[in-house]
């Protein structure tokens, strides 16, 4: 839809009070004046905007993006017609709920066929966000009118914005991998246990055939077996977890999810058996029928069948709806976290709920206090406790935005860091712009 903004009917308007002031009054120098705004007029309707003949392509880069990973967007802007646009300016609508950084409009000059790209960034939240058309404003080199349209832009209009899908490796604090434990029994398996003789039957690649060439006599090569364990992951989603770094960024409570959601993957995927337990959440706010613990958290039971994929899925869902829909209403930045009181973990309802020789892996931002105490509690209960811990703070202590409270945010999480090592509890300091696997592999 096209709008005409100019200045020509202001100058006929002046010329016509001119000629009938010159005519009644005998005055020649304003009948001669009028000559002014009528060749001003006439000068706009010869220079008057051509229609539209530019088109637009918006591009993004990258294509999918991770929670608060900036995309470049770019709008390819060319001249398709056969006459000059001295002055062009195009601005793209993005979405409210993105962050913008820089600026989404640019004024262009285009020589027939010519090209030319405005760029911005943006961040997002989960999820799928769809920008609007652009419009742009032509001006003739008079500068006397001008005409504004909206433009249909080509190329790419819907934002994804996903949590990273590498399945990462996880190992425990023996150096073991989590949701796979050592038999003391000699079998199949990577890690060698005995040697014994060779019985009918065994399999040829077990077979110790250097040792044959040697002496002659076949023996059979044992190794430690392994066998799956019940591990149960902790997704931190309380209060302390749900602030932004940045208006526009995921809050820490939706990193800590979309970890806990890879991780829940990988272990299912590896035919392990896994549980679930939310925190910060109630087991009512979870779409599916979902039990709870004490606390009326809700509890996923260790398993491995369809039900647990369900049931997993939801209280996951519930978790990333809740920090999501904190993050879309006004609140503090990051250095916000510092003044939450810090709400408790209640370990013990936790504790009624996990098998005596099950793992855990905390998923948490540790932005409080009540983190530390829960692992510390698990492991003195013979539990094989690893922490995976967004990294919020770190890169908080440069924005300006956030100020000294996120210094002070990023200092305590420091140390809340080294006193969970000084209990001997791995911790994996996830730096959130990469994947969370590469993190997993520089904490082994």
């Amino acid at each position: 839809m096209a709008s005409a903004l100019g200045r020509f009917d202001a100058a006929v308007l002046a010329g016509v009070v001119l000629v009938t002031t010159g005519a009644v009054l005998g005055n020649g120098v304003l009948f001669m004046s009028a000559t002014v705004p009528f060749v001003y007029a006439v000068a706009a309707t010869v220079s008057r905007p051509p229609p539209p003949s530019i088109t637009v392509e918006r591009s993004f880069d990258p294509a999918v993006v991770t929670p608060g990973q900036p995309t470049t967007v770019t709008l390819t802007v060319r001249n398709e017609g056969d006459r000059i646009l001295p002055d062009v300016r195009v601005h793209d609508r993005p979405p409210e709920q993105v962050r913008v950084m820089g600026r989404p409009c640019g004024c262009l000059s285009l020589r027939p066929g010519e090209t030319d790209t405005i760029s911005y960034e943006v961040v997002a939240g989960d999820g799928e966000y769809d920008f609007g058309d652009p419009t742009a404003r032509f001006r003739p080199l008079s500068a006397v009118e001008s005409r504004t349209d909206r433009l249909a832009a080509s190329g790419d209009e819907t934002l994804r914005c996903r949590p990273l899908t590498t399945a990462p490796e996880i190992r425990a604090a023996a150096d073991q991998r989590i949701g796979i434990r050592t038999a003391d029994t000699p079998g199949s398996g990577l890690e060698f246990h005995s040697v014994r003789e060779h019985r009918h039957g065994d399999a040829a690649s077990r077979v110790d055939w250097r040792g044959f060439a040697k002496t002659g006599d076949m023996t059979t090569v044992n190794f430690r077996e392994t066998n799956a364990s019940e591990t149960a992951v902790v997704v931190d989603a309380r209060t302390p977890g749900r602030v932004v770094r940045a208006p526009g960024h995921p809050t820490a409570a939706e990193f800590a999810a979309h970890a806990a959601e890879q991780l829940v993957d990988r272990l299912l995927a590896a035919d392990h058996r896994v549980g679930l337990a939310a925190l910060g959440i109630d087991a009512e706010a979870v779409g599916a029928t979902t039990p709870s613990d004490r606390a009326g958290r809700p509890w996923v039971p260790i398993g491995d069948d369809a039900t647990t994929r369900t049931r997993t899925e939801a209280v996951l869902k519930a978790v990333i709806d809740a920090a999501a829909a904190e993050r879309a209403a006004p609140q503090p930045a990051f250095a916000g976290s510092v003044r939450h009181r810090a709400e408790a973990t209640n370990a013990a309802a936790l504790r009624d709920r996990l098998p005596r020789a099950s793992d855990v892996v905390l998923v948490s931002p540790l932005l409080d206090d009540a983190p530390l105490s829960l692992a510390r509690t698990l492991s003195a209960a013979g539990h094989a406790v690893v922490v995976v811990s967004p990294n919020m703070a770190d890169r908080a202590r440069d924005a300006t935005e956030n100020g000294i409270g996120a210094r002070v945010a990023g200092i305590q999480r420091d140390l809340r860091l080294r006193r969970l090592r000084s209990r001997d509890i791995r911790v994996v300091d996830w730096e959130t712009t990469g994947p969370l696997s590469v993190a997993m592999e520089g904490s082994a």
